[in-house]
Formats: C-alpha cells, sequence, structure tokens
C-alpha cells in the first residue's frame, strides 16, 4: 500500500507538473513511464534477490530506493533527474510487488489464491485513491516539487511493516530459489507458461497505464484544475476498490476467465467512452466504467502468475513475468503520447480500445483457464 501510495502521487502531479512547464505530450509520457522502464529493468534482480534473500530484506531495500529518488527529483528539478528519479522509483515499486507476491505465492493455497490476490491488488487500490487525490490536491496547494517529496513520505510509510522481519530471518518464508535453479533456467524451462501469461500482462497492463496517464491530459485538455483533475481519477479508482472482493470470489468460485474477461471488457468499453467525451461529466462517466473494469479484474494479473509458477525458483519466475508485463508500463504511455500528439487524445484513447481487446483475444485463445490444471498453461504451482 505504500509503494503504489508513493507511485500515484508520482503519476498525478508528474504530467501537470511537466505539462505546466511547457514540455509536450511525447515528453511528459516518456518521464511517466519511466516508472514502468525501471520496473521492467529490475525485475530480473529483485526476483532472484527475492528467492536468495527473502522477501523483507527486499521490500526494506526497494522502499528505501523510493524514499531517496523521491527526495532526488524533488531537490533537482530538472526533466532529465524527474525521469532517471521515476526509473529508480520503478525499480523500487517492482520490489516491492515482487516480494509481496512471492511471500503471498508460498502462503496461500490455490483454492483461496484468487481471493488473497484481490486482496493484495484492493489493498493497492486504496492507496492509489488516496494518492490521486491527494496528488492533485498537493499540486495545488505545495506545488509539484512538494507533491514529488510526499510520494517519497508515502512509501517510507511501509518501512515499519518490514523491517522487523528483515531483521529476523526466522520469521521469513523460506527463500524458495536459495540452493536452486538459475533464473535461466527457470526461463528456459517454464517458457510456454511464462509467455502465455506475459504476453496478457502487457497488453492489459499498457491499458490501464494508459488510462493512468490518458486521463489527466483529457482533464488538462478540458481546462479543468488539478484538484479536480485528480478527483476524476479518484472516481474511477472508488469504483476499483469497492469492486475487488467480488473479483476474488469470482476468480476462486467460478474460474478466473469467468472474472478476467467481462473486466477487461469493460476496460475497452471506457476507453470507448472516452474518446468521444467533451465534458469533464463524459470523462467522469469514462474513468467510472474503466474503474468498474479495473476493479473486477482486481488481483488478476498476480493470481495468473502465482497459478502457473514453478515450485522452485518461484520469485524468479514472477520476475520474469513481471518484464513482460511491464514493457507494456512502458508500452501504454508511449502509445498515448505518440498518437495524441499524431492525431489527438480521443484517437489515442482508440488505440487503448485495440490494445485492450487484442489482450481479450489472447486471454481466451492462449491462456485459458489457469486455475484448472487439466486445462491451464502451467507446469506445476507452488500452491497446487
Amino acid at each position: 500500500m505504500a509503494a503504489s501510495l508513493g507511485m500515484s502521487i508520482l503519476l498525478v502531479a508528474l504530467p501537470i507538473w511537466l505539462l505546466g512547464g511547457g514540455y509536450g505530450y511525447v515528453a511528459t509520457s516518456v518521464v511517466v513511464g519511466a516508472g514502468g522502464a525501471g520496473a521492467a529493468a529490475g525485475a530480473w534482480l529483485v526476483g532472484r534477490s527475492t528467492d536468495r534473500w527473502g522477501p523483507a530484506r527486499v521490500a526494506t531495500g526497494s522502499l528505501s530506493l523510493m524514499v531517496v529518488a523521491s527526495a532526488t527529483m524533488a531537490l533537482v528539478g530538472h526533466v532529465l533527474v524527474l525521469g532517471l528519479g521515476h526509473l529508480a522509483f520503478g525499480v523500487g515499486s517492482i520490489g516491492v510487488m515482487l516480494s509481496r507476491q512471492a511471500d503471498l505465492t508460498r502462503r496461500i493455497p490455490v483454492w483461496l489464491r484468487g481471493r488473497a490476490m484481490s486482496m493484495m491488488g484492493g489493498s493497492m487500490r486504496l492507496s492509489v485513491l488516496v494518492g490521486t487525490a491527494c496528488g492533485g490536491v498537493l499540486v495545488d496547494l505545495v506545488g509539484g516539487r512538494w507533491t514529488i517529496a510526499a510520494a517519497g513520505l508515502g512509501a517510507a510509510i511501509g518501512l515499519p511493516a518490514v523491517i522487523p522481519t528483515a531483521r529476523r530471518p526466522e520469521r521469513e518464508v523460506v527463500p524458495t530459489g536459495a540452493g536452486g535453479p538459475g533464473l535461466a533456467t527457470v526461463v528456459r524451462n517454464e517458457t510456454r507458461p511464462l509467455l502465455a501469461v506475459g504476453v496478457f500482462g502487457a497488453l492489459a497492463m499498457a491499458a490501464r497505464e494508459g488510462r493512468m496517464v490518458i486521463l489527466p491530459l483529457v482533464g488538462v485538455a478540458l481546462g479543468l484544475r488539478p484538484s479536480a483533475i485528480g478527483a476524476l481519477v479518484a472516481a474511477g479508482y472508488a469504483a476499483d476498490l469497492l469492486l475487488f472482493p467480488v473479483s476474488g470470489y469470482v476468480m476462486d468460485r467460478l474460474g478466473r476467465l469467468a472474472a478476467m474477461v467481462p473486466a477487461y471488457g469493460l476496460l475497452a468499453a471506457g476507453f470507448l467512452l472516452l474518446a468521444s467525451a467533451d465534458t469533464s461529466a463524459g470523462v467522469l462517466v469514462a474513468g467510472v466504467v474503466m474503474g468498474v473494469g479495473n476493479g473486477l479484474s482486481s488481483g488478476s494479473l498476480f493470481t495468473l502468475g502465482s497459478d502457473v509458477a514453478p515450485v522452485e525458483g518461484t520469485a524468479s519466475f514472477l520476475a520474469a513475468v513481471s518484464v513482460l508485463i511491464d514493457t507494456g508500463r512502458i508500452m501504454g504511455p508511449l502509445l498515448v503520447g505518440v498518437v495524441a500528439d499524431a492525431l489527438g487524445l480521443g484517437a489515442a484513447a482508440v488505440a487503448l480500445t485495440v490494445v485492450m481487446v487484442a489482450g481479450v483475444l489472447w486471454l481466451l485463445t492462449v491462456v485459458g483457464e489457469t486455475s484448472d490444471r487439466s486445462t491451464g498453461v502451467g507446469t506445476g504451482s507452488s500452491g497446487s
């Protein structure tokens, strides 16, 4: 929750500050997308480190990196430093996420996994709701520089939750890959489930991250104040927060596809609504529809990765999946920036619709139902 709080504050503050400073859509999208690039670049190291040293120590180091990156961005403020700082912030965020996911994968059986992962996703959505609302208000009240500093303070809140376990390894889950297969071996042995889940995750994440960029940009284009833009983004996350228990229940009781296909279908529909929205009310409706879809997909990518992860080298496998997923975190903002510069924000929303529809088709035809071991793509899960 602390890591996603810091990240969500940045994702609202950075585009508003950069656009207000005269930078264009492309430069803004590159800086915003740097968080995803950092997550993709750091995932390999994080996965192996988690397998070797345990989730708590990795989470402690990751949160500390986020604090340092935020402080540097706030002190310097140059666009290049903002990009590099967001890159480091992204490394920290993937460290927190993967270490928590690996911990839950080892502790939670498969028949409860959907609910556990949706709870993880839902708790992150709660902090994103707070972060997006506060990000716009803070830019109004104290300016972009202090808002970026506040993102680091948000991440620091998480340190007391993981430092005690990091200092007492006997409380830790057994590092699942210590003395086991290396990262290259895990990737080679699990290529099919890795690609099946990773490609879908990349498409879904491109749509999700594109949503985070395009909503503030549409708000700026409509001439809304930063606090109003933050409220628009937060409205969608309120729907996310309300629906995450439904996501976990449906995934565990009816199957992964029963939850994910309608959820991601609604996300695509929301982008179509946004493409035709020309008032703040229209943007609000589109944001809520996307929020409902995103809420119904809460924890879905965590669950898919954990369903097909091998018993040995769990965190390394999850890191490899995350690398593929995080290409979407880069692709989404860049797609919005490039298409918006060339054809406008409406065309960018249509492009995100196409990406999400392609993801749903991949989910149905390639991934399949991962909770059914006879038809899923996995070769054996740690929770089976």
